[in-house]
């Protein structure tokens, strides 16, 4: 979670306050809905470096016990998250779960909480297995990552999926675990305005980094021949000033608006500004920022890596392209750029298939029966 937005401004550490921090939005949007519906009593425990005191709040039918973690972020994978399972552990037993849910394997989640010995389910976040070949973080940090994911596959018996790709990893490691697919909640804050009208703006999302494929997204618009064409890319990364100088040698640095992280309100508006949304990964589970992008109503360009193709529908709220196929990334974006009627409808059928698809309400359902089905095996 986002330790601004549930917690008191003198619990967090002076150099983050007001810095923006990239929230967990399926955490966000699921939590309320499932403590409406359930009638489980539900605590977040968010132990941190940026945590200064030991608080417990509660934020729409939901309890967060932050505490502070006295080992710096940086060195949790260097100690294999010994730190932060140190500070989690009396709190943990104090407040006696039936069960606790884990956010994922790779962040060392579903590790920690599988060493306090309570009964533990886990979600994926991502697949640290597929990231790492395009990651820039230090070998040990690396080794750290898949270790974590690996050895919780394998101990878990209760899983979460987004996406079909992400059970079928799941399985390869544990053949024995239930893994339950459960797409992520939609944020209704992308719902909460009208589609936007068609235009030549096209927009993409994502750390500035190599796995998210900002370099193609920008050598393919550099092909597309239409001059009122225009590139807006969001979000910070190790490659931001490597993509200015590559939009600058391309020929297009006048027609591409690098913004920066932004928060939710001033990401959905970017949106909203735009007319086409394309995300060209080397490897994603299963992006956020797609399901927000249609519910806005755009259509959608990704590529057929990971989770992406089980989230456009070809044809009807998108396309799909082959990873790093500049020639097939171009072609699309003209066709959509020139045709403002069929980015219309894609964005309409988007749209409406979010809304039920990934209904928070529905999303919530779903977890609850998940659940349950794990308090019934655990009495019998």
């Amino acid at each position: 979670m986002s330790l601004e937005s549930v917690l008191p401004e003198d619990c967090i550490r002076a150099k983050i306050r007001g810095v923006h921090v990239h929230p967990t939005p399926w955490i966000a949007a699921l939590l309320p809905h499932l403590a409406k519906i359930s009638g489980y009593q539900l605590r977040i425990f968010l132990p941190s470096w940026n945590v200064t005191k030991h608080v417990i709040v509660e934020k729409d039918g939901v309890e967060y016990e932050a505490m502070p973690c006295r080992v710096p972020n940086r060195f949790n994978y260097e100690n294999i998250f010994l730190g932060k399972s140190l500070a989690i552990g009396k709190y943990v037993r104090a407040y006696n779960p039936d069960l606790i849910h884990a956010f994922g394997m790779e962040t060392g989640s579903a590790k920690i909480a599988l060493r306090t010995g309570y009964p533990t389910s886990c979600f994926i976040q991502g697949i640290a297995e597929d990231y790492c070949p395009y990651s820039s973080v230090g070998l040990i940090h690396r080794q750290v990552m898949l270790w974590a994911e690996r050895s919780s596959a394998k101990q878990l018996k209760w899983i979460v999926a987004e996406a079909k790709y992400a059970k079928k990893w799941a399985l390869k490691y544990n053949k024995e675990a239930r893994v339950s697919v459960i797409p992520h909640p939609l944020r209704e804050d992308f719902l909460n305005h009208p589609v936007p009208i068609p235009s030549k703006k096209m927009i993409s999302i994502g750390t500035m980094g190599d796995h998210k494929g900002m370099d193609i997204v920008l050598r393919a618009f550099a092909k597309v021949k239409d001059n009122e064409a225009s590139l807006c890319l969001v979000g910070n990364g190790p490659k931001l000033n490597d993509l200015k100088n590559l939009a600058s040698g391309l020929g297009i640095g006048n027609k591409v608006e690098f913004t920066g992280a932004l928060n939710t309100q001033n990401v959905i508006a970017k949106m909203r500004d735009s007319g086409v949304y394309v995300i060209a990964s080397r490897v994603d589970t299963s992006p956020n920022v797609l399901t927000e992008a249609h519910a806005i109503g755009l259509p959608v360009i990704g590529t057929r890596v990971g989770g992406i193709p089980e989230m456009i529908d070809e044809g009807v709220d998108g396309y799909l392209v082959d990873m790093d196929d500049t020639d097939a990334l171009a072609e699309k974006m003209g066709k959509l750029l020139s045709n403002q009627s069929l980015c219309g409808i894609m964005g309409k059928a988007g749209r409406e298939k979010v809304m039920i698809l990934n209904d928070p309400k529905r999303i919530a359902e779903a977890h609850f029966d998940f659940f349950n089905e794990i308090n019934t095996e655990l009495k019998r």
